[in-house]
């Protein structure tokens, strides 16, 4: 997860960190960024699409087996 993140531009680990980690609210972090709140709603979305991209595009760790 760590490593998708730090794919992704400064701005989206930003906005990211601060509604995720943070857990601030879209108004919150508009206002820090002086965006609004719509658009933090939309850059959320697409930031997480550019995420699940550069996860889904890495491979697997592979898991070792539990063989009985």
């Amino acid at each position: 997860m760590h490593e998708g993140l730090h794919a992704l531009s400064p701005d989206c680990r930003e906005i990211l960190d601060r509604f995720f980690a943070r857990d601030e609210s879209y108004r919150v972090i508009g206002d820090a960024l002086d965006l609004p709140a719509g658009t933090i709603a939309s850059r959320i979305s697409r930031c997480l699409a550019k995420l699940r991209e550069k996860l889904e595009g890495r491979k697997p760790v592979p898991r070792p087996s539990g063989g009985s």
